[in-house]
């Protein structure tokens, strides 16, 4: 699988803990991923960033009154250490069932291909029952999308990239959309493009449309649920 980013791994720390990437992370917690918590009902408990990067959606989520924690490869920002755990999505380092959200940005479509299942599993294994996984990766069938660089083009015939089907087979069931408003911030566009772009991308925000091979990026939000007693997809580890 070629990578989505020219990125090497070991400048994405780096690269993730500059201010204007800090700053952008905090922008993008207060104005999507605390607005589609809410907009899931989910206003208060713990909640989980898996793949937080610089740690700052974990402070800004605490500074709104969620007990929130993170876990990624690579070290966060110092102060957010205390609520940090190192480790992979395929071996989450919490326990089963303990929060009430799991966030998910930008991060399965670095996953092989043959270990996603487990992410998921894990993802599913970490989270309550009637609890969410939000999920925002760009949609495998438009060819590019606004991420790390200008443009990053990817091809809706190999597999590094997901469909929202593709997502719905992993997790087991449908999704809900979410909207995109908040989540980017089109800086490196222009003060026209951060005004205008937002308007134009809610055309996307339709069930039809947002699955559609028009959208070029998913926002989705999974509920686990129990199955003959037991939660969907998820794997006991002590």
């Amino acid at each position: 699988m070629k990578p989505l980013t020219s990125v090497p791994p070991l400048d994405f720390q780096r690269l993730y803990l500059l201010p204007e990437q800090c700053t952008k992370s905090v922008s993008r917690t207060r104005d999507w991923t605390i607005p589609a918590l809410h907009k899931l009902g989910i206003n208060q408990g713990r909640i989980l960033s898996v793949g937080c990067a610089n740690g700052m959606d974990v402070l800004t989520l605490r500074a709104a009154g969620y007990e929130a924690f993170g876990t990624d490869l690579y070290p966060p920002h110092q102060d957010a250490l205390p609520w940090f755990k190192q480790g992979s999505i395929t071996a989450i380092p919490f326990a089963n069932e303990s929060f009430n959200a799991v966030t998910c940005l930008e991060v399965i479509e670095h996953i092989e291909v043959e270990m996603r299942a487990t992410a998921v599993q894990e993802l599913m294994r970490v989270v309550r029952k009637g609890g969410v996984v939000l999920i925002a990766t760009p949609n495998r069938f438009f060819p590019f999308d606004e991420h790390a660089e200008l443009v990053r083009f990817h091809s809706p015939f190999e597999t590094e990239t997901l469909s929202c089907g593709d997502l719905e087979r992993l997790f087991g069931s449908p999704p809900q959309t979410i909207p995109w408003t908040g989540y980017f911030q089109f800086q490196r566009f222009g003060r026209a493009a951060q005004y205008l772009v937002p308007k134009i991308l809610r055309i996307f925000e339709p069930r039809w449309v947002h699955r559609s091979p028009l959208n070029p990026h998913l926002f989705l939000a999974f509920t686990k649920e129990a199955r003959n007693g037991k939660p969907s997809l998820a794997q006991d580890r002590p």
